[in-house]
C-alpha cells in the first residue's frame, strides 16, 4: 500500500514537473517573439508577476471561469468523450440564469434567489450538453463536431434574446443587454478585493473540483468513467452501461458550464449581454490538458491562465503592448501547451495504424 502511494506522489511529481516545464518554455518562446516584434520583451513575465502579487483580484476574477470551463471538460475527457461545447452551454445557462433572476420579485431573500437562479443555469446547461449526447448514443454523431456547432446556435439565441425578449425596455442606447438584475439577485463580491469583480464563484469553484476529487477517485461511479473511457465493450461485459454514462458524464459538464454563465451574469456583469463570453469553454480544453486532467491540477491550472489573461490585460494597460500581441502571446502559450499532450497521442494513433496496415497484408 505505501510502495503504491509513493509511486502515485512520484507521477504527480513527474507531471507537476513536465508540466512547469512546458510554462517555462512557453513564456520563454513569447519573450522571443516580444523582443522581435521590438516590443518590451519581458513584457509577458512582469504582467504575470503583477498578476499573481499586485492585482491578485484581477486574477481570481478569470480564474474562476476557466477553472470552472477546464472542470466541465475533466469530467468528459475521463470518459473519453469530447465536450467543445461548454461555450454554448454557458450561454445557455446566462440565459437561463437572466430569465429567472429578473422575474424574481425584490422581496425574495438573496440565498434563495441565487439558489433558484443556479439551479435554472445548470439545468438549462445540462439539457443543452444532452443535445449532442443523445446524438452521439442513438444516432453516433461525433461529438466534437455537434458540440462544437452548437457554440453557434447558442451565441445567436442570446443575441435573439437581449435584442428582443429579455431587452432592457428602458434603455436609451442601442447596446443589447438586458435589465440590471436586481440587488438580491447579485452573488456577492470578495470584500477585501472591493470594487473589483472577483467574487465567491471562486469558492464555488473549488467545491466543484473537491466534489470532483471525490467522485473520480473515491466512489464506484468515478472509476466506471474511467473504465468507459478506456475501453468500453469490457465495461459492458463488466455490466456496465456505457451509454448512460456518457448522457451522465455530459450533463455535468453541461450543468458545470451553466454555473459559469449564472456567475458571469450574477457576480460580474449583473445583466446579460451579447458576447460577453471570451472563450472560456476553448481555453477550458487547454487549463484540463496542463493538468493532466486531475481537477486538483485544473484548479491551479485555471488560476494560471486567469493570471495570464489577467497579466495580459496588465502588460496592454501598463507597457503600451497592443492587445493584439497579448492575444498572440497568449496563443503560442496555447499552442505549446497543446502539441506537447497532442502529439503523443497521434503518434500512438499513427502505430496501431502501421500496426493494423502490416496486420491486413
Amino acid at each position: 500500500m505505501k510502495n503504491k502511494e509513493n509511486n502515485r506522489i512520484i507521477a504527480a511529481a513527474g507531471v507537476a514537473g513536465k508540466q512547469i516545464s512546458l510554462i517555462i518554455i512557453a513564456v520563454i518562446i513569447a519573450t522571443v517573439f516580444l523582443a522581435v516584434s521590438d516590443y518590451e520583451p519581458f513584457a509577458i513575465v512582469n504582467g504575470l508577476i503583477r498578476a499573481m502579487t499586485k492585482d491578485i483580484a484581477g486574477t481570481i476574477r478569470w480564474a474562476t471561469p476557466l477553472a470552472l470551463a477546464g472542470l466541465a471538460v475533466c469530467v468528459t475527457y475521463k470518459a473519453e468523450v469530447f465536450n467543445l461545447g461548454v461555450d454554448g452551454q454557458l450561454y445557455m445557462g446566462a440565459a437561463a440564469a437572466t430569465a429567472v433572476a429578473v422575474n424574481i420579485p425584490a422581496s425574495m431573500n438573496t440565498g434563495v434567489s441565487l439558489v433558484v437562479i443556479f439551479a435554472a443555469a445548470m439545468l438549462a446547461g445540462a439539457m443543452f450538453a444532452m443535445i449532442p449526447a443523445l446524438m452521439k448514443v442513438y444516432l453516433n454523431t461525433n461529438e466534437v463536431v455537434s458540440t462544437l456547432l452548437l457554440n453557434f446556435i447558442a451565441v445567436l439565441f442570446v443575441e435573439y434574446l437581449v435584442t428582443g425578449p429579455l431587452r432592457d425596455p428602458e434603455s436609451s442606447t442601442n447596446m443589447n443587454a438586458s435589465a440590471i438584475l436586481r440587488e438580491n439577485t447579485w452573488l456577492p463580491r470578495l470584500s477585501y478585493f472591493a470594487p473589483s469583480s472577483a467574487n465567491i464563484g471562486f469558492y464555488i469553484t473549488i467545491l466543484v473540483m473537491l466534489a470532483m476529487t471525490f467522485v473520480f477517485y473515491k466512489m464506484a461511479f468515478g472509476h466506471e468513467i474511467k473504465i468507459v473511457g478506456s475501453n468500453p465493450v469490457l465495461a459492458q461485459y463488466a455490466g456496465m452501461k456505457p451509454k448512460k454514462t456518457i448522457l451522465q458524464v455530459m450533463a455535468c459538464s453541461g450543468a458545470i458550464g451553466g454555473m459559469i454563465g449564472a456567475i458571469e451574469v450574477t457576480a460580474v456583469q449583473h445583466r446579460l449581454l451579447a458576447g460577453f463570453n471570451p472563450d472560456f469553454g476553448m481555453s477550458g480544453i487547454v487549463v484540463t490538458l496542463l493538468a493532466n486532467n486531475n481537477p486538483i491540477g485544473v484548479l491551479f491550472s485555471g488560476i494560471f491562465f486567469g493570471a495570464l489573461k489577467n497579466g495580459g490585460i496588465n502588460m496592454e494597460r501598463t507597457t503600451g503592448v497592443p492587445a493584439a500581441v497579448t492575444d498572440i502571446v497568449t496563443a503560442i502559450i496555447f499552442i505549446i501547451i497543446s502539441a506537447a499532450f497532442v502529439l503523443p497521442r497521434f503518434k500512438k494513433i499513427m502505430k496501431v495504424g502501421k500496426a493494423q496496415d502490416k496486420g491486413g497484408k
